[in-house]
């Protein structure tokens, strides 16, 4: 596919849907956290209960996606500490570094990113790699965050276990074991389909409306996490899905596509949690993120046009 193709298809739809909810934000007070709840609470796990519940992957494809999203995150981990080590980084920032770094926004970016670019397939993967790292961000994204304390991150950690995502997975893989999953075509899959779909662009102006929020201010120290993010993390990712073995082409193009989305947002509120009164060169660990989290969102539009080109032709997986 062309670069234009890759854009009008995939990236335009998203851009457009945001645009809509960072438009909105600016211009009427808006409060983010009730849609917020309704999309981790309703929408998602609906969306994953049915994309797994229907899903043709085979077990080996799933475990292969496991392997591959938490080594992402120890490279790439291993990688932001001894780049921001040599850039002089330490303390609080040196660890949103790393988190900036580790964890791509594969929800409110990479699902819809991938159902636009790779259909079903493209949105189940994605589906399975939020959840897979809703768990790594949870435990070692949380020891990050906190900087290695034991004192308090436990309450964070179990948090993974209050959203509805993690139960909406084992129901559905239960249900598929025992053979009890419902007809597609019933109204009951119907029904959580629907509720499913809801979610993109639900997602997509949850996504925008945080962008208008966001404070900028610390944009001339995003240079490095950008290029972390934008430039190793797709190198880091498709050395990876090749060294995996994925049996489908699709699912692995998949993988390479949400390891190369902007910084995701759940760490954010994790660094806000622990080390958001912790002032290193006039910045915080929350500015620093959310800069990083802002720019890497608005430069992964020209990344992510490419990539999908690239990924759509590519014949080597």
């Amino acid at each position: 596919m062309s670069l234009t193709g890759a854009f009008t298809n995939a990236i335009l739809p998203i851009l457009s849907v945001a645009v809509v909810g960072y438009l909105l934000a600016r211009s009427i007070d808006i409060d983010v956290g009730p849609i917020n709840t309704l999309g981790l609470y309703v929408l998602i796990p609906a969306l994953a209960f049915h994309s797994i519940a229907t899903t043709t992957l085979g077990g080996g494809e799933i475990a292969k996606l496991g392997v591959g999203v938490v080594g992402y995150a120890l490279l790439m981990i291993a990688i932001a500490w001894g780049v921001g080590r040599l850039r002089g980084e330490s303390g609080p920032l040196l660890g949103a570094l790393m988190l900036a770094a580790a964890f791509p926004n594969s929800g409110f970016v990479g699902i819809p990113l991938s159902e636009f670019a790779f259909g079903e397939v493209g949105r189940t993967t994605a589906v399975l790699y939020l959840t897979i790292q809703n768990l790594v961000v949870y435990t070692l994204g949380v020891y990050i965050a906190s900087g290695g304390s034991n004192s308090r991150p436990l309450d964070a950690v179990l948090e993974v276990f209050r959203l509805p995502l993690i139960y909406a997975i084992v129901a559905a893989v239960a249900m598929r074991a025992l053979g009890l999953v419902p007809s597609p075509e019933s109204a009951a899959m119907e029904t959580v389909g629907l509720v499913g779909d809801a979610s993109v662009p639900v997602m997509l102006l949850i996504l925008g409306i945080q962008m208008a929020g966001t404070d900028v201010s610390a944009v001339s120290r995003s240079v490095l996490p950008s290029t972390l993010k934008l430039v190793v993390a797709p190198i880091v990712g498709l050395a990876l899905a090749l060294a995996l073995g994925f049996s489908n082409p699709t699912v692995a193009k998949v993988f390479v596509l949400e390891c190369a989305t902007p910084a995701a947002v759940i760490p954010l509120a994790l660094t806000i949690e622990y080390a958001d009164d912790v002032t290193v060169d006039g910045i915080t660990a929350p500015e620093y993120l959310s800069t990083a989290i802002f720019t890497t969102t608005v430069a992964s539009v020209g990344v992510l046009t490419v990539l999908v080109a690239a990924l759509q032709a590519a014949a080597f997986f």
